[in-house]
């Protein structure tokens, strides 16, 4: 379950240079909910309200590629406790700046489904079982790792199959699967077809687990400390903007990820939290680190890590 090494890329950027003006930052996103507050809050203004100009572009590879673009065309990207941890035992300098989306008991994001004629109906019945997943390296796969060794499931004894959110359903409905790692809208389609919902596998995690969040290079993080928190503080901002939006922030959503139809109406936009203040990155993130630090080393050959090397110094 080793995550591959991140790949070097070079991604072009549209509009100014990198990093030109003391308040630009150049940000790459996923085409996720993650990502809609700041593009809210950007086609909102709020950036600007709070001396940020930010330079945003849609990411077009996984995040372990991403990643690897910090420092040289972005200041901040998109990206997950796994895929911070890996770089971060890789020798690559990045930090986490804020949380960001998050899988929460009133609105979950991703569930764990079995096929209706498995015979499976609690997580333990996934023993030697074929698993479809999205990525090997995700904090959904992990979070259902975390619940499987505690329910005492050999994990070498698990197939696993990976596939997009569209396809994963069809493979369970197929045979081809005895279960999915999927997220929503997809999972509750799959449960309305006939699939057992096993429950929500970032429940593991905790009650309100940081999914999503936002990455930098540990130079330029411990040297910009005032624009981050004012970026942060905008995209807090941007939150209330969406829940008193809802059919805008769609629209907005729309926009950079293509969803249309059903599945953009059906998609959740997750809870958001966002770290304001140099104390809120130390106390949102870093129980959230220790806690990821820990699954990590039990079921992964991740190289270990210390949560101090994943933080900016102004948030020890």
């Amino acid at each position: 379950m080793a995550f591959a090494a991140a790949a070097t890329i070079a991604v072009p950027m549209s509009g100014s240079a990198y990093a030109q003006a003391d308040n630009a930052i150049a940000v790459m996103i996923q085409p996720t909910t993650t990502a809609l507050p700041l593009v809210v809050a950007d086609k909102k203004d709020i950036f600007k309200k709070h001396n940020v100009a930010v330079k945003w572009t849609v990411s077009q590879v996984p995040i372990s590629d991403s990643i690897a673009a910090l420092g040289r065309q972005f200041n901040i990207v998109m990206g997950t406790q796994p895929a911070l941890v890996a770089a971060s035992g890789q020798g690559v300098p990045i930090v986490v700046v804020s949380g960001g989306s998050l899988d929460t008991t009133k609105i979950p994001t991703s569930k764990i489904v079995a096929r209706a004629d498995s015979g499976i109906k609690t997580y333990k019945d996934l023993a030697g079982k074929t698993i479809g997943t999205l990525t090997l390296t995700g904090n959904i796969h992990f979070s259902l790792l975390n619940i499987l060794q505690k329910e005492g499931v050999d994990l070498n004894k698990i197939r696993w199959v990976t596939g997009t959110p569209p396809q994963l359903p069809d493979l369970l409905k197929a045979g081809r699967v005895d279960a999915i790692e999927e997220i929503e809208p997809f999972a509750t389609s799959a449960i309305a077809a006939g699939g057992i919902d096993l429950g929500a596998p970032f429940r593991s995690v905790g009650e309100r687990p940081f999914i999503g969040l936002w990455l930098s290079d540990r130079n330029w993080a411990n040297n910009n400390k005032d624009l981050i928190l004012r970026f942060n503080t905008a995209m807090e901002e941007a939150t209330n903007w969406i829940t008193a939006n809802d059919a805008e922030a769609r629209e907005l959503l729309s926009s950079y990820t293509g969803l249309k139809g059903v599945p953009l109406e059906k998609t959740p936009i997750p809870e958001f939290q966002f770290a304001k203040t140099a104390d809120d990155l130390k106390a949102q993130l870093g129980p959230d680190l220790d806690t990821w630090l820990d699954i990590l080393k039990r079921t992964s050959d991740f190289p270990a890590i210390k949560r101090e090397a994943l933080l900016p110094s102004w948030a020890q």
